[in-house]
């Protein structure tokens, strides 16, 4: 076997052994927490606070093909998005489709 495909074969199993641990790590730790304990709480919190956080980036300040495509198209996309969530009972599936559709639409006619 090459030095390359020992090296793959190595890194691999690490690091699929680091991912395992640590989720078996939660899993354990996860039975004896309180879901709604005020420390889980805080932690979703942020937890939601940094996806919006990154997302909102993504669409001021985008990188790559993104950038190609204006503002306004980026936000209303977002706001498709949104209107789609609530209209379809909170489902993120259906809200992520309409958004990325919206702003494949928008690309196309726009730019």
């Amino acid at each position: 076997m090459s030095e390359a495909l020992w090296i793959i074969a190595c890194m691999v199993p690490a690091g699929m052994a680091v991912t395992y641990v640590w989720r078996l790590l939660g899993v354990m730790a996860v039975a004896h927490i309180d879901p709604e304990s005020h420390v889980l709480l805080w932690v979703r919190a942020v937890s939601t606070a940094l996806v919006a956080a990154l997302v909102m980036r993504i669409v001021i300040a985008p990188s790559g093909v993104l950038a190609d495509i204006g503002l306004v198209s980026r936000l209303a996309a977002i706001a498709v998005g949104i209107g789609v969530f609530y209209v379809t009972r909170r489902s993120t599936n259906i809200a992520t489709f309409a958004s990325v559709a919206a702003l494949g639409v928008l690309a196309l006619l726009v730019g």
